[in-house]
């Protein structure tokens, strides 16, 4: 091992003669790499005892990349070729590069948001064409309210594949600055009526359970909102969530309008529709009837937003159903969630997934104009087969009872698909993956995991509902035919 190192040494010695005064070319890139590293290991310390699951997930991540960093320097010629400078810290062991995007992404899925943006950096930095790390900072430094550096990597991602990148925030163009910005920051405090929340989300969840239990939310809504914009941390997908959740839960949107006013005001660019009028009329749609024919004598799987899928290797049982539902921001990871989807059902203020081919695509709003305008600007020509129409946008208004209307004022998108796709009633099997009701946590594409799991939803009688018609369950799935 001695005359391995010593030869070694000898052809980076050789090579850096050669070079003369000059600095080797990669010696700065590959401090910087083992600043990173040096992050991302404090991290992993800070967030080893977690028992949350993507905080687990993140910690196998930081493992394996350790696990390859040690195998380069086991290769003595190449570690030595690093620490010299002389090779790029990815070029000379290509699983320190992907092992390292993986840790970005399990971070990002964590929470860890800062650290995925410092890795994601370094990425584009020692490999500018890395789809993947560009997709990642944009959609990283869009959580972080930075809207200018991510719309300037979803450009980069976009020249590099010819694919726009929707970003949840892609609307807060002008939020931070400028008049508009004042009438916001006012029409926040007004609504807020002198609630101060230290924690965004700690708040939200408040706000959620004031609501449930029959009291005025608005305020503490309005102050978490404040909260996210002084953070910088995603206030537009904050204030798109607090619009969904009222129009879903039936709820007046007349003391919103103020709050809605600012933000339109504050856009310093309009937001222009995916669809023309042309391409809208043009779209082919589905009734009541037309799901019915498209499922029946099929299997369907519908599939949880849910951490406990991450626990089960569910990906191949997934995708050997006839029809597989997703819902809102739903993540794929092959081995855990399948690759497959046949259906895309998402509430109406939404911005994820939309981009993503499937045969149905199901827009849900209890409102027809904002589901209307929805569909004129989220929706894409070419993403789907069929777009449901009007008669499927809100399940709850036709096909509830008046008990579980009482039960489930507030339904989830993957109940009120499960009670659509229950009533056709034509189906071969209808099977749920992952139902857990979010007691393990959710888990979604990385731009949405900062957004809390809303506690209006009556998570409990959807459990009960669900339960009361399976008939029979494993550790993953639940069986209703």
């Amino acid at each position: 091992m001695n005359n391995v190192r010593r030869r070694a040494r000898r052809a980076v010695t050789g090579v850096a003669r050669r070079t003369a005064t000059t600095v080797a070319p990669s010696l700065r890139l590959n401090r910087r790499y083992a600043a990173v590293v040096s992050s991302v290991s404090a991290t992993a310390t800070g967030v080893s005892s977690s028992s949350q699951w993507q905080r687990i997930v993140l910690t196998q991540a930081v493992l394996a990349h350790a696990q390859a960093l040690a195998d380069l320097r086991r290769n003595a010629a190449r570690s030595l070729a690093v620490e010299a400078g002389v090779r790029p810290w990815h070029g000379a062991w290509p699983a320190l590069f992907t092992s390292l995007l993986d840790v970005a992404r399990r971070a990002q899925s964590a929470g860890e948001t800062e650290l995925a943006v410092e890795v994601y950096r370094l990425l584009v930095e020692s490999r500018p064409a890395s789809q993947g790390s560009w997709r990642g900072l944009a959609t990283s430094l869009d959580a972080l309210g930075d809207y200018t550096g991510a719309r300037t990597a979803a450009q980069r991602y976009r020249d590099l594949t010819g694919q726009d990148l929707a970003l949840p925030n892609d609307g807060a163009q002008g939020w931070d600055s400028g008049a508009g910005a004042a009438q916001l920051d006012a029409s926040l405090a007004a609504l807020a009526g002198g609630l101060e929340a230290p924690d965004a989300v700690d708040a939200w969840v408040h706000a959620e359970q004031l609501v449930a239990a029959g009291s005025a939310g608005l305020p503490t809504f309005a102050a978490a909102l404040a909260a996210t914009r002084a953070a910088g941390t995603g206030f537009g997908a904050g204030y798109e969530a607090l619009v969904a959740r009222t129009v879903s839960a039936g709820e007046p949107l007349a003391p919103l309008a103020p709050l809605v006013a600012a933000v339109n005001g504050a856009r310093r660019l309009p937001t222009r529709g995916r669809l023309t009028a042309d391409e809208a009329v043009a779209l082919r749609t589905l009734d009541m009837s037309g799901l019915r024919q498209y499922l029946a004598g099929k299997s369907v799987c519908l599939v949880a937003n849910s951490a406990r899928l991450l626990e089960h290797d569910a990906g191949p049982l997934i995708d050997s159903y006839d029809v597989v539902v997703r819902f809102n921001s739903f993540a794929i990871d092959a081995p855990h969630t399948g690759t497959k989807t046949d259906v895309h059902a998402t509430i109406h203020l939404h911005s994820f997934n939309w981009s993503r081919p499937v045969d149905v695509r199901l827009v849900f709003s209890g409102k027809r104009d904002l589901w209307r305008s929805s569909v004129l600007e989220h929706v894409e020509p070419g993403a789907q087969t069929y777009l449901g129409d009007e008669s499927l946008r809100w399940p709850a208004l036709s096909l509830f009872t008046p008990a579980e209307r009482e039960d489930l004022k507030v339904p989830t998108t993957g109940f009120n698909t499960l009670r659509l796709v229950d009533y056709l009633d034509v189906s071969t099997a209808i099977d749920l993956v992952g139902f857990d009701f979010y007691d393990g946590g959710a888990y979604r594409v990385p731009e949405a995991m900062h957004l809390p799991v809303a506690a209006a939803h009556s998570y409990e009688n959807e459990r009960r509902w669900v339960m009361d018609r399976a008939v029979s369950t494993t550790d993953i799935t639940i069986s209703l035919r």
